[in-house]
Formats: structure tokens, C-alpha cells, sequence
């Protein structure tokens, strides 16, 4: 008798901190939805019109069951590369949908970073909510620049000197997004 009102209200709060919190939820469905919408950005003739849009439709669905359990899982990248590989291999890409997947890709990855930042039990509060909206302002406001760079130069023949521009671009966002060390 004793030992039950010691264990039970332990219990009670271990069970607690298993339930998925309503900022988890928001979070890791937004990821999902903008992942589909990249999927189906990338795959306008159907989502398995051949073997090749198939295995690309699998592959995203398996890395977004596993994103959705547990976000901060590295099987999380295996979407994102099944569609930037599907996208490489069309060659009928128009500069507005190459745009609309990346920004639906950008979206889903900063919603499953944002899930695998806290418990699954956290909620966000106001501050925190500004502070993640404000990193992601940085983000976009970088990559609308960078592709305006891209639309801009597509016409233009460059040799294969302009890869080191690129990996130096990409190296250059990196070091503008990435948090520092105080």
C-alpha cells in the first residue's frame, strides 16, 4: 500500500513524458506536407507513372515514416536525395518548379530540425517560436538571393572553373546559417 502511492504518481509522470506534445505535432506534420509537396512537385506525372518514380515515391515515404517517429533521425536525408535525384534526372525543369521544391524541401527540413530540438514532450513558447522564425528568415532571404543568382546566370555557358564558385558559395552559406559558439 505503501509502495503504490510512491510508485504511482513516478509512474504517472514517466507516462507523461511519453505523450507527444501539440508543438510536435504542428511541426513534424508541417515536415510531412511540405515533403509531399516537394514529391509531387518533382513527380507531376504521378507518383508512381514508372519503375523510376516508384522507387523515388518509396524511398520518400519509408525516410518520412521513420522522420515522423523520430525526427532527429539521419534516415531523414534519404527524402530530400531521392527527390534531388529524381529532379536531376528530368529534363524538362522549369526554373519555377526547381524553385517551388527547394522552398517546400527548405520548409520540411526546418520544421523536422525544429521537432528534433525538443522533447517530445516540449512545447515552444512565444520566444522560442520568434527566435526559430527569425533563423529561418535568414535562411530564406539567402536562398532568394542565391537562386535570383541562379535565374540570372542559367543562360550564361561557364566552364567547369565555376564548380569552385559553387562549393566557396556553399561553404559561404553554411558559415552564415550555422549557430556560433559564444
Amino acid at each position: 500500500m505503501r509502495l503504490g502511492g510512491l510508485v504511482d504518481p513516478i509512474a504517472s509522470r514517466l507516462l507523461d513524458l511519453q505523450s507527444v506534445s501539440g508543438t510536435q505535432w504542428v511541426l513534424r506534420l508541417t515536415g510531412i506536407a511540405a515533403m509531399v509537396l516537394a514529391l509531387l512537385t518533382t513527380l507531376p506525372a504521378g507518383l508512381f507513372s514508372n519503375v523510376g518514380a516508384g522507387i523515388v515515391s518509396l524511398a520518400v515515404a519509408l525516410a518520412l515514416i521513420v522522420q515522423f517517429l523520430r525526427p532527429d533521425s539521419d534516415l531523414g536525408l534519404l527524402a530530400p536525395a531521392a527527390i534531388i535525384i529524381a529532379l536531376a534526372g528530368q529534363g524538362d525543369l522549369t526554373m519555377l518548379r526547381a524553385t517551388g521544391v527547394g522552398f517546400a524541401l527548405l520548409l520540411s527540413h526546418a520544421a523536422f530540425a525544429l521537432a528534433a530540438t525538443i522533447p517530445v514532450h516540449g512545447v515552444f513558447e512565444r520566444s522560442a517560436w520568434l527566435l526559430g522564425g527569425r533563423g529561418l528568415l535568414l535562411v530564406l532571404a539567402v536562398s532568394v538571393v542565391g537562386s535570383l543568382v541562379v535565374a540570372a546566370l542559367s543562360g550564361i555557358q561557364f566552364g567547369s572553373w565555376m564548380l569552385v564558385l559553387g562549393v566557396l558559395a556553399v561553404i559561404a552559406l553554411f558559415a552564415t546559417v550555422l549557430p556560433r559558439t559564444r
